[in-house]
């Protein structure tokens, strides 16, 4: 039985295995790659499928319930006459529909979904006018521009033990996590997720976590979580993650009954404004964590729709928030020309756990398992298969490497261009030398980059010539774990290393600069071990999520310092009967 997989999320080998367990007779599968498959036009895309005869037409996602257009993706395989479409995930769900029962209920399903559509852009087109309106009196909507578009980051945590400022106490905080959807499990975002809340309870703060998903990695005995599960409605992404940004901040007044808190933490993520929501119900500040222009992204990278209302969002979050933590000078310098005050910004960059990331840590029983010999060099890559981590650059690397030089590649992750980088890897000969392990649990993570002896960052420029922002998570990572580094010599990424000292920085996007380089650290035992032991202490010592934590309760401090010199008077905070809070939502039932 002939059947297509489309991978657009997640790791397509495990859903490959529930695919297996629940269809065995589906034996001859073809992969489809998906950046190929989005260059084309929705009825090239269709002609091009249809030309393939597809028995079975599966997508593999990362979780089912945050995948966007689902009715669309199984009418799109009924259209290209696969006799059933799937949609299966990395966690074992699965859903399924024989081709004439799609083609008899999408007419229905497609109505539905533009009324819950259409609904969702008036509803928030009328809590927008309503917060804005509370936000310009409470004297907080005065300083942002009317149209922001700024040029984004990627991807942060108080008082530790012994710092505590004078009375004051580390505060009880509310973090909210309002992002569903790919790389929320997995990756910088998750990493960053979870060791920015491990050290503020490290650091004494009490936290009160509000999720619309799972978070991995975190003891729940050590604080409370409560997920809002997202709802999989939405023709677009962008209507999914309005529609589920809507239901978020109308469900979470009932999920905060009785909680108490002194700081609001909020993870910016597009269409959402709980956080100002809270703070204006409240009078407890928001402290907003933002990552970048999610205008920005829609723009250039992820083609979003309705970026209208989006950046009315991005405008009042911004605006609402009593300090803005971002991962990098540049992007503190897109803000402050965007018209936000300085004195609100501060640059908190990302971190590492230095306990979990550093030598050690099991690589000499993963290269066993991977089948690594004792005389090869093993180069690691980590992250996002995306469009600055230069994975193209890295491909095109690997295949200049001459065979004699006994080096292997180890790729962990996947993403959008994961495909292209396969396709170039096999068209030159090189695809025994690569191993493609796909996303893995961060727990896992550090024993497979114990397993290299060199680790690569090939980042390159922003294609529309945005100064470049981010804060990669795993640079540190690769730094706390001892090992040698190449990494581009771009933005933040050339001010954390040292050319010479703790790494080589090579040019952003050259080829022959990075494959010289992975050639002459193979050839040096020394000099790997020299820059890693180096890397190492400056991550300790500079690098690590407390400090990350330590400037946001600092920052919590100052603030409640300031306010108590100007007067303010501090207001108690207990989210009891909220009732007002969402009745203008009712559109996102």
């Amino acid at each position: 039985m002939k059947t297509l997989l489309l991978p657009l999320s997640g790791d397509p080998h495990k859903a490959l295995l529930t695919l297996r367990e629940s269809h065995p007779e589906a034996r001859e599968i073809e992969t489809l790659a998906r950046d190929e498959l989005e260059r084309l036009w929705v009825g090239a895309r269709l002609r091009s499928v249809r030309r393939k005869a597809p028995d079975l037409f599966v997508i593999a996602t990362e979780r089912l319930t945050w995948q966007q257009g689902r009715d669309l993706l199984l009418l799109f395989g009924a259209l290209a006459g696969a006799r059933k479409s799937i949609i299966v995930d990395a966690h074992g769900g699965i859903c399924e529909e024989a081709r004439a029962e799609t083609l008899l209920r999408a007419p229905a399903r497609l109505a539905r979904e533009a009324v819950l559509s259409a609904t969702a852009i008036i509803g928030a087109r009328r809590q927008l006018q309503r917060l804005e309106r509370e936000a310009a009196r409470c004297c907080l909507f005065e300083t942002a521009e009317a149209s922001v578009e700024l040029p984004r980051s990627i991807d942060r945590k108080g008082a530790c033990p012994g710092e505590t400022d004078g009375a004051m106490s580390a505060p009880r905080v509310l973090y909210l996590r309002t992002m569903p959807g790919a790389a929320t499990q997995v990756g910088g975002a998750a990493t960053h997720t979870v060791g920015v809340i491990n050290a503020l309870i490290g650091c004494g703060a009490r936290l009160f976590v509000l999720s619309n998903d799972p978070i991995p990695g975190l003891d729940p005995t050590r604080l409370a979580l409560e997920v809002i599960e997202p709802e999989p409605y939405g023709l677009t992404r962008a209507l999914f993650d309005l529609r589920n940004a809507l239901l978020f901040t109308r469900r979470a007044p009932d999920r905060l009954k009785g909680a108490t808190f002194d700081l609001i933490y909020q993870r910016y993520s597009r269409f959402n404004w709980t956080g100002v929501e809270v703070s204006l119900r409240t009078g407890r500040p928001l402290f907003l964590e933002y990552n970048g222009s999610e205008v920005w992204i829609g723009r250039h990278w992820d083609r979003t729709g309705l970026r209208d209302l989006l950046a009315r969002c991005e405008r009042l979050n911004l605006a609402a928030a009593a300090r803005i933590f971002v991962v990098s000078e540049v992007e503190k310098r897109n803000l402050v020309r965007a018209g936000l005050p300085e004195e609100k910004i501060i640059v908190n960059p990302n971190g590492v756990d230095v306990q979990t990331f550093r030598p050690g840590v099991g690589g000499d029983r993963a290269r066993a398992e991977l089948g690594i010999d004792p005389d090869e060099i093993l180069v690691g890559f980590t992250g996002t298969f995306g469009p600055w981590h230069g994975v193209t650059t890295l491909a095109e690397a690997i295949a200049s490497v001459p065979r004699e030089a006994r080096i292997r590649f180890l790729l962990i992750g996947t993403g959008r261009l994961r495909g292209e980088v396969e396709r170039r890897v096999r068209e030159a000969g090189a695809s025994d030398r690569v191993m493609f392990v796909g996303p893995v649990p961060h727990e896992h993570v550090p024993r497979l980059l114990d397993a290299c002896e060199i680790l690569v960052s090939p980042h390159v420029p922003l294609a529309d010539g945005s100064e470049f922002f981010g804060s990669p998570t795993k640079l540190f990572e690769y730094m706390a774990m001892g090992k040698a580094i190449i990494a581009s010599r771009l933005g933040q990424i050339a001010e954390a290393l040292t050319d010479g000292e703790t790494a080589l920085l090579v040019p952003p996007g050259d080829v022959r600069a990075l494959r010289e380089a992975i050639l002459e650290l193979a050839r040096a035992p020394e000099l790997r071990a020299r820059l890693g032991a180096a890397a190492r202490r400056v991550a300790i010592e500079r690098h690590t999520w407390e400090e990350n934590a330590r400037r946001i309760l600092r920052a919590y401090f100052d603030l409640m310092r300031s306010s108590a010199e100007s007067g303010g008077e501090e207001r108690s905070c207990v989210m009891n009967a909220l009732g007002d809070w969402s009745e203008p939502n009712g559109a996102a039932t």
